[in-house]
This record gives C-alpha cells, structure tokens and sequence, in this order.
C-alpha cells in the first residue's frame, strides 16, 4: 500500500492518481494504434479526454450520493473534488463516460458503433490500472482470508481494511490486521485477461460491428459479480447483495440482450470490412 508514491516540488504524488494516469495514456496509446490499422479518422485523443472526464464526474458523483452520510454530510463541499483520495464508483464513471462518449462522436458524426468498438477493446486497461490504485490507496479491499492463504494481504495500520478490522473490534492499536483477499488485484488481473481477449477476437474481426462495448460490460459485469462477493468494504443491500452485485446483474442483463440482438442481426463482420478499410488506404497512398 502507497498512497503516496513521492513528492515532487512538495506536492505528493498520489499512488491512486498516478495508476489513472498511467492508465489512461497506455488506453489512448492502445486506442490510437487500433484506429491507424483500420482506418478510421484518428481521433481518440479528444473523445479519450471526453470520456475520461465525464467518467470521472460520474464515477464521483455516483460515490458521492451513495457515501454521503458515512463520509460527506459534515465535511467542506470542495471534498467533492478530491478524487486523488480514492472515491469513484465504476459503473457511475461507465455510465458518464459512455454518455459523454456518445455526445461528442454524434456532434463530431463519427461512427459510434466503430469507435465504440474500439473503446470496449481498450477501456479493460484503464480499468485494470485504476484497480492497481485502489490497491496501493487501500481501497476496495477484501475479506479476511486464511492466514495461510498464500496471497493473503495485511495493510498498516490506520488504513481502510486495518480500521475496518479495529472498528469491529478484532484488533487493538499497535496490533496486525488479519490477513484479507487482494481483491482490487483480482478484479485487475481479470480486467487485463478482458483486454487480450477482446484484443484477439474483436480487434481481429471475429466479432459483429458494435459487439465491442457490450461484449466487455457484459463479461465484466459476470466477473465483477463474482470477485466483489470477496470484498468486505460495502454493506449489503435489500436483496442480500452489494450495491456493486446488484449493478452487475442489471448490466449482464441488459448487454446480454444488446449482444443477443446484434449476433441475430445479418452478418456484419469485421473482418471483411477492415481489408476493404485497408485496401483503399492503400491506394489513397500509392495516388
């Protein structure tokens, strides 16, 4: 755990703060480098800046009305703000960047099913690199495990997990946590095996154009279900599950539908339409 990683002319460099970044200029490096290779008018840059922004506002917003009580009622309105503190709701940042998203490729008449694709391919890394932060913030954490669990964590103390444990009375100030899951490198190593995986069959052209972005909400909504099952950070709801589990299943839900009606449509395959891309591209250089 490393919240903060060092300082620089004074100012600390956030462990959390750095993973997103890292993460997203390796998402855009990614994004640019799948665009070129089809053909499609590059760019990412801008709709990656878009994206990024409005999925942080919604990502914060979304932790803000579900934590407000716990952690917001009686601070300063500016803690909104300060998101370099851990606090970003996943499916609120994936609905406010995917909203964002698609308000700019329509002002720009892009084709959304194209660069939706192409963001569905990549946004898996972005996800993972976040998860890393929530790691080294010491958010997001897991439920205890056996100590002889080979890849059991134990936080310092006055962290998330360690004051978790000492509030529920299971330890004493100067004492060891008890070992937990790493939940947060779980759900980051699951997010990466998304991304290869969509690299290799969307970015190859086995799947329908637009089977992107659902394809990744709806495999990552399955494995999200399962691995938040480990964690302990969130208090369960009504119906037995967290807050996150009850997303998942409205998200494996409605993107199972999409992908059911885009594998029925007629065949819209890519791979017969990126040589075709690439094929007059070719030409528009040898002219």
């Amino acid at each position: 755990m490393r919240p903060v990683i060092f300082e620089l002319f004074g100012l600390p460099i956030h462990g959390y703060g750095l993973m997103i970044v890292l993460g997203y200029l390796l998402t855009v490096y990614m994004a640019t480098r799948i665009v070129r290779k089809w053909g499609m008018e590059d760019v990412f840059y801008d709709l990656s800046m878009v994206m990024l922004l409005s999925g942080i506002l919604g990502g914060r917003t979304m932790f803000y009305i579900l934590n407000y009580s716990a952690e917001f009622q009686h601070r300063s309105p500016f803690a909104f703000f300060k998101i370099w503190e851990g606090g970003l709701v996943l499916y609120g940042g994936v609905t406010g960047g995917c909203l964002g998203g698609l308000i700019y490729m329509s002002w720009k008449k892009l084709s959304v099913l194209d660069y939706m694709d192409v963001s569905g391919i990549v946004a898996p890394i972005g996800l993972a690199f976040g998860r890393l932060g929530c790691f080294m913030n010491g958010c997001c954490y897991g439920r205890v495990c056996s100590e002889s669990y080979a890849i059991g964590v134990h936080f310092p103390e006055d962290s998330p997990p360690w004051s978790h444990q000492f509030n529920m009375g299971l330890l004493q100030r100067g004492e060891v946590m008890e070992a937990v899951h790493p939940a947060q490198l779980y759900q980051a190593g699951h997010d990466f095996l998304l991304f290869f995986l969509l690299l290799y069959y969307v970015g190859r052209g086995y799947a329908p154009r637009g089977a992107g972005m659902p394809l990744l909400w709806f495999l990552y909504g399955t494995g999200r279900f399962f691995i938040e099952g480990l964690r302990n950070d969130t208090p369960l709801t009504l119906t037995g599950l967290t807050v996150s589990q009850n997303y998942s299943l409205a998200v494996v839900l409605l993107f199972g539908v999409v992908l059911a009606w885009i594998y029925s449509r007629p065949s819209d395959n890519r791979a017969a339409a990126v040589p075709v891309i690439s094929d007059i591209r070719e030409k528009k250089e040898k002219t």
